[in-house]
């Protein structure tokens, strides 16, 4: 099976240097900016194509990675060529295989692959995808090879309807891309106390219990003052934050309440809960801005 990819940015070449290392055949590149289709195809071992036709031609399997909103762009132009016998896919984590429309009636199948993961650059990521979980939708006659391939290559791969994917998704950006927020977050605060300089520590703190979530599950690796059911130190720390940042503290807290309660069935979390709910509840009010319409009608305004 020869392997062809539309757009050359990090996931394309990520995911082709990938596959290119472990021995899958590529036919190469095609992409909007010759000079990206060029170095791709350098960095993997394959070809440069100048138009994306002859890609298609070219291979079996074509993966679409580029960004979500030219996916519709990039199909429409792809769909109007001879696509008989060949199997779509996009790596969308949100978007599903009906994207390919029309991809039946001209012989072709249509379905999308995501890796689980975050790929930050172009050179380096390839080499965390060993092992990385991928989610496969669409068509059984383009997913079941690719499947094939990357559960050979070590991978865990799960099929998921595409009803799910953008719950899926969400998951996926809370866990990975809130947790930069979050870190962000704990940084302000070291900033706003001079320990600027002991961010590292403040870091190393977050990726030892990422690695204690990876390995126990977030109910066990749960630790810290909710867990304990220290509402003294939860009190402490709602009073030092104000703004959004003291609602961010509160719905989070309340999350780990629930976590806590489920590692700990025989404990009362009651206190705990409500109080959370009512300091919320308090700093919305509060940070809910004025009533722009002016006095109702019919009041003493008028």
């Amino acid at each position: 099976m020869s392997i062809g990819f539309v757009g050359a940015g990090k996931v394309g070449c990520s995911f082709g240097k990938y596959l290119s290392l472990n021995g899958v055949g590529l036919s190469g590149y095609h992409s909007e900016s010759s000079a990206s289709a060029a170095f791709a195809a350098e960095f993997t071992g394959s070809g440069a194509f100048e138009d994306a036709a002859a890609l298609v031609g070219a291979s079996d399997l074509v993966i679409l990675s580029v960004p979500d909103d030219r996916l519709e762009g990039v199909w429409e132009k792809l769909k109007r060529g001879d696509i008989a016998g060949k199997a779509f896919f996009h790596t969308s984590g949100s978007r599903t295989s009906d994207l390919f429309s029309g991809a039946n009636e001209k012989g072709a199948r249509g379905a999308s692959v995501h890796p689980l993961m975050a790929i930050p650059d172009k050179l380096d990521s390839h080499r965390l995808l060993r092992g990385a979980f991928f989610t496969l939708e669409g068509d059984p006659a383009a997913t079941v090879p690719l499947k094939e391939i990357l559960t050979r290559l070590g991978n865990v791969v799960c099929d998921i309807d595409k009803s799910q994917k953008v719950l899926y998704h969400c998951a996926a950006s809370v866990v990975s891309n809130f947790s930069v927020a979050l870190a962000r977050f704990g940084a302000e605060i070291f900033e706003s106390v001079g320990l600027s300089r002991a961010a590292d520590g403040l870091f190393g703190l977050m990726k030892n219990n990422a690695v204690s979530v990876a390995s126990l599950g977030p109910v066990k690796a749960l630790t810290g003052p909710i867990e304990r059911g220290d509402l003294g130190t939860v009190k402490a720390h709602l009073s030092v934050l104000s703004g959004e940042d003291k609602i961010l503290y509160g719905l989070l807290a309340k999350k780990l309440a629930k976590v806590a309660g489920l590692k700990h069935p025989d404990r009362d979390y009651g206190a705990m809960t409500r109080f959370l709910e009512e300091e919320t509840e308090k700093s919305r009010a509060a940070d809910a801005p004025g009533d722009p319409a002016g006095p109702p009608a019919g009041s003493p305004g008028d």
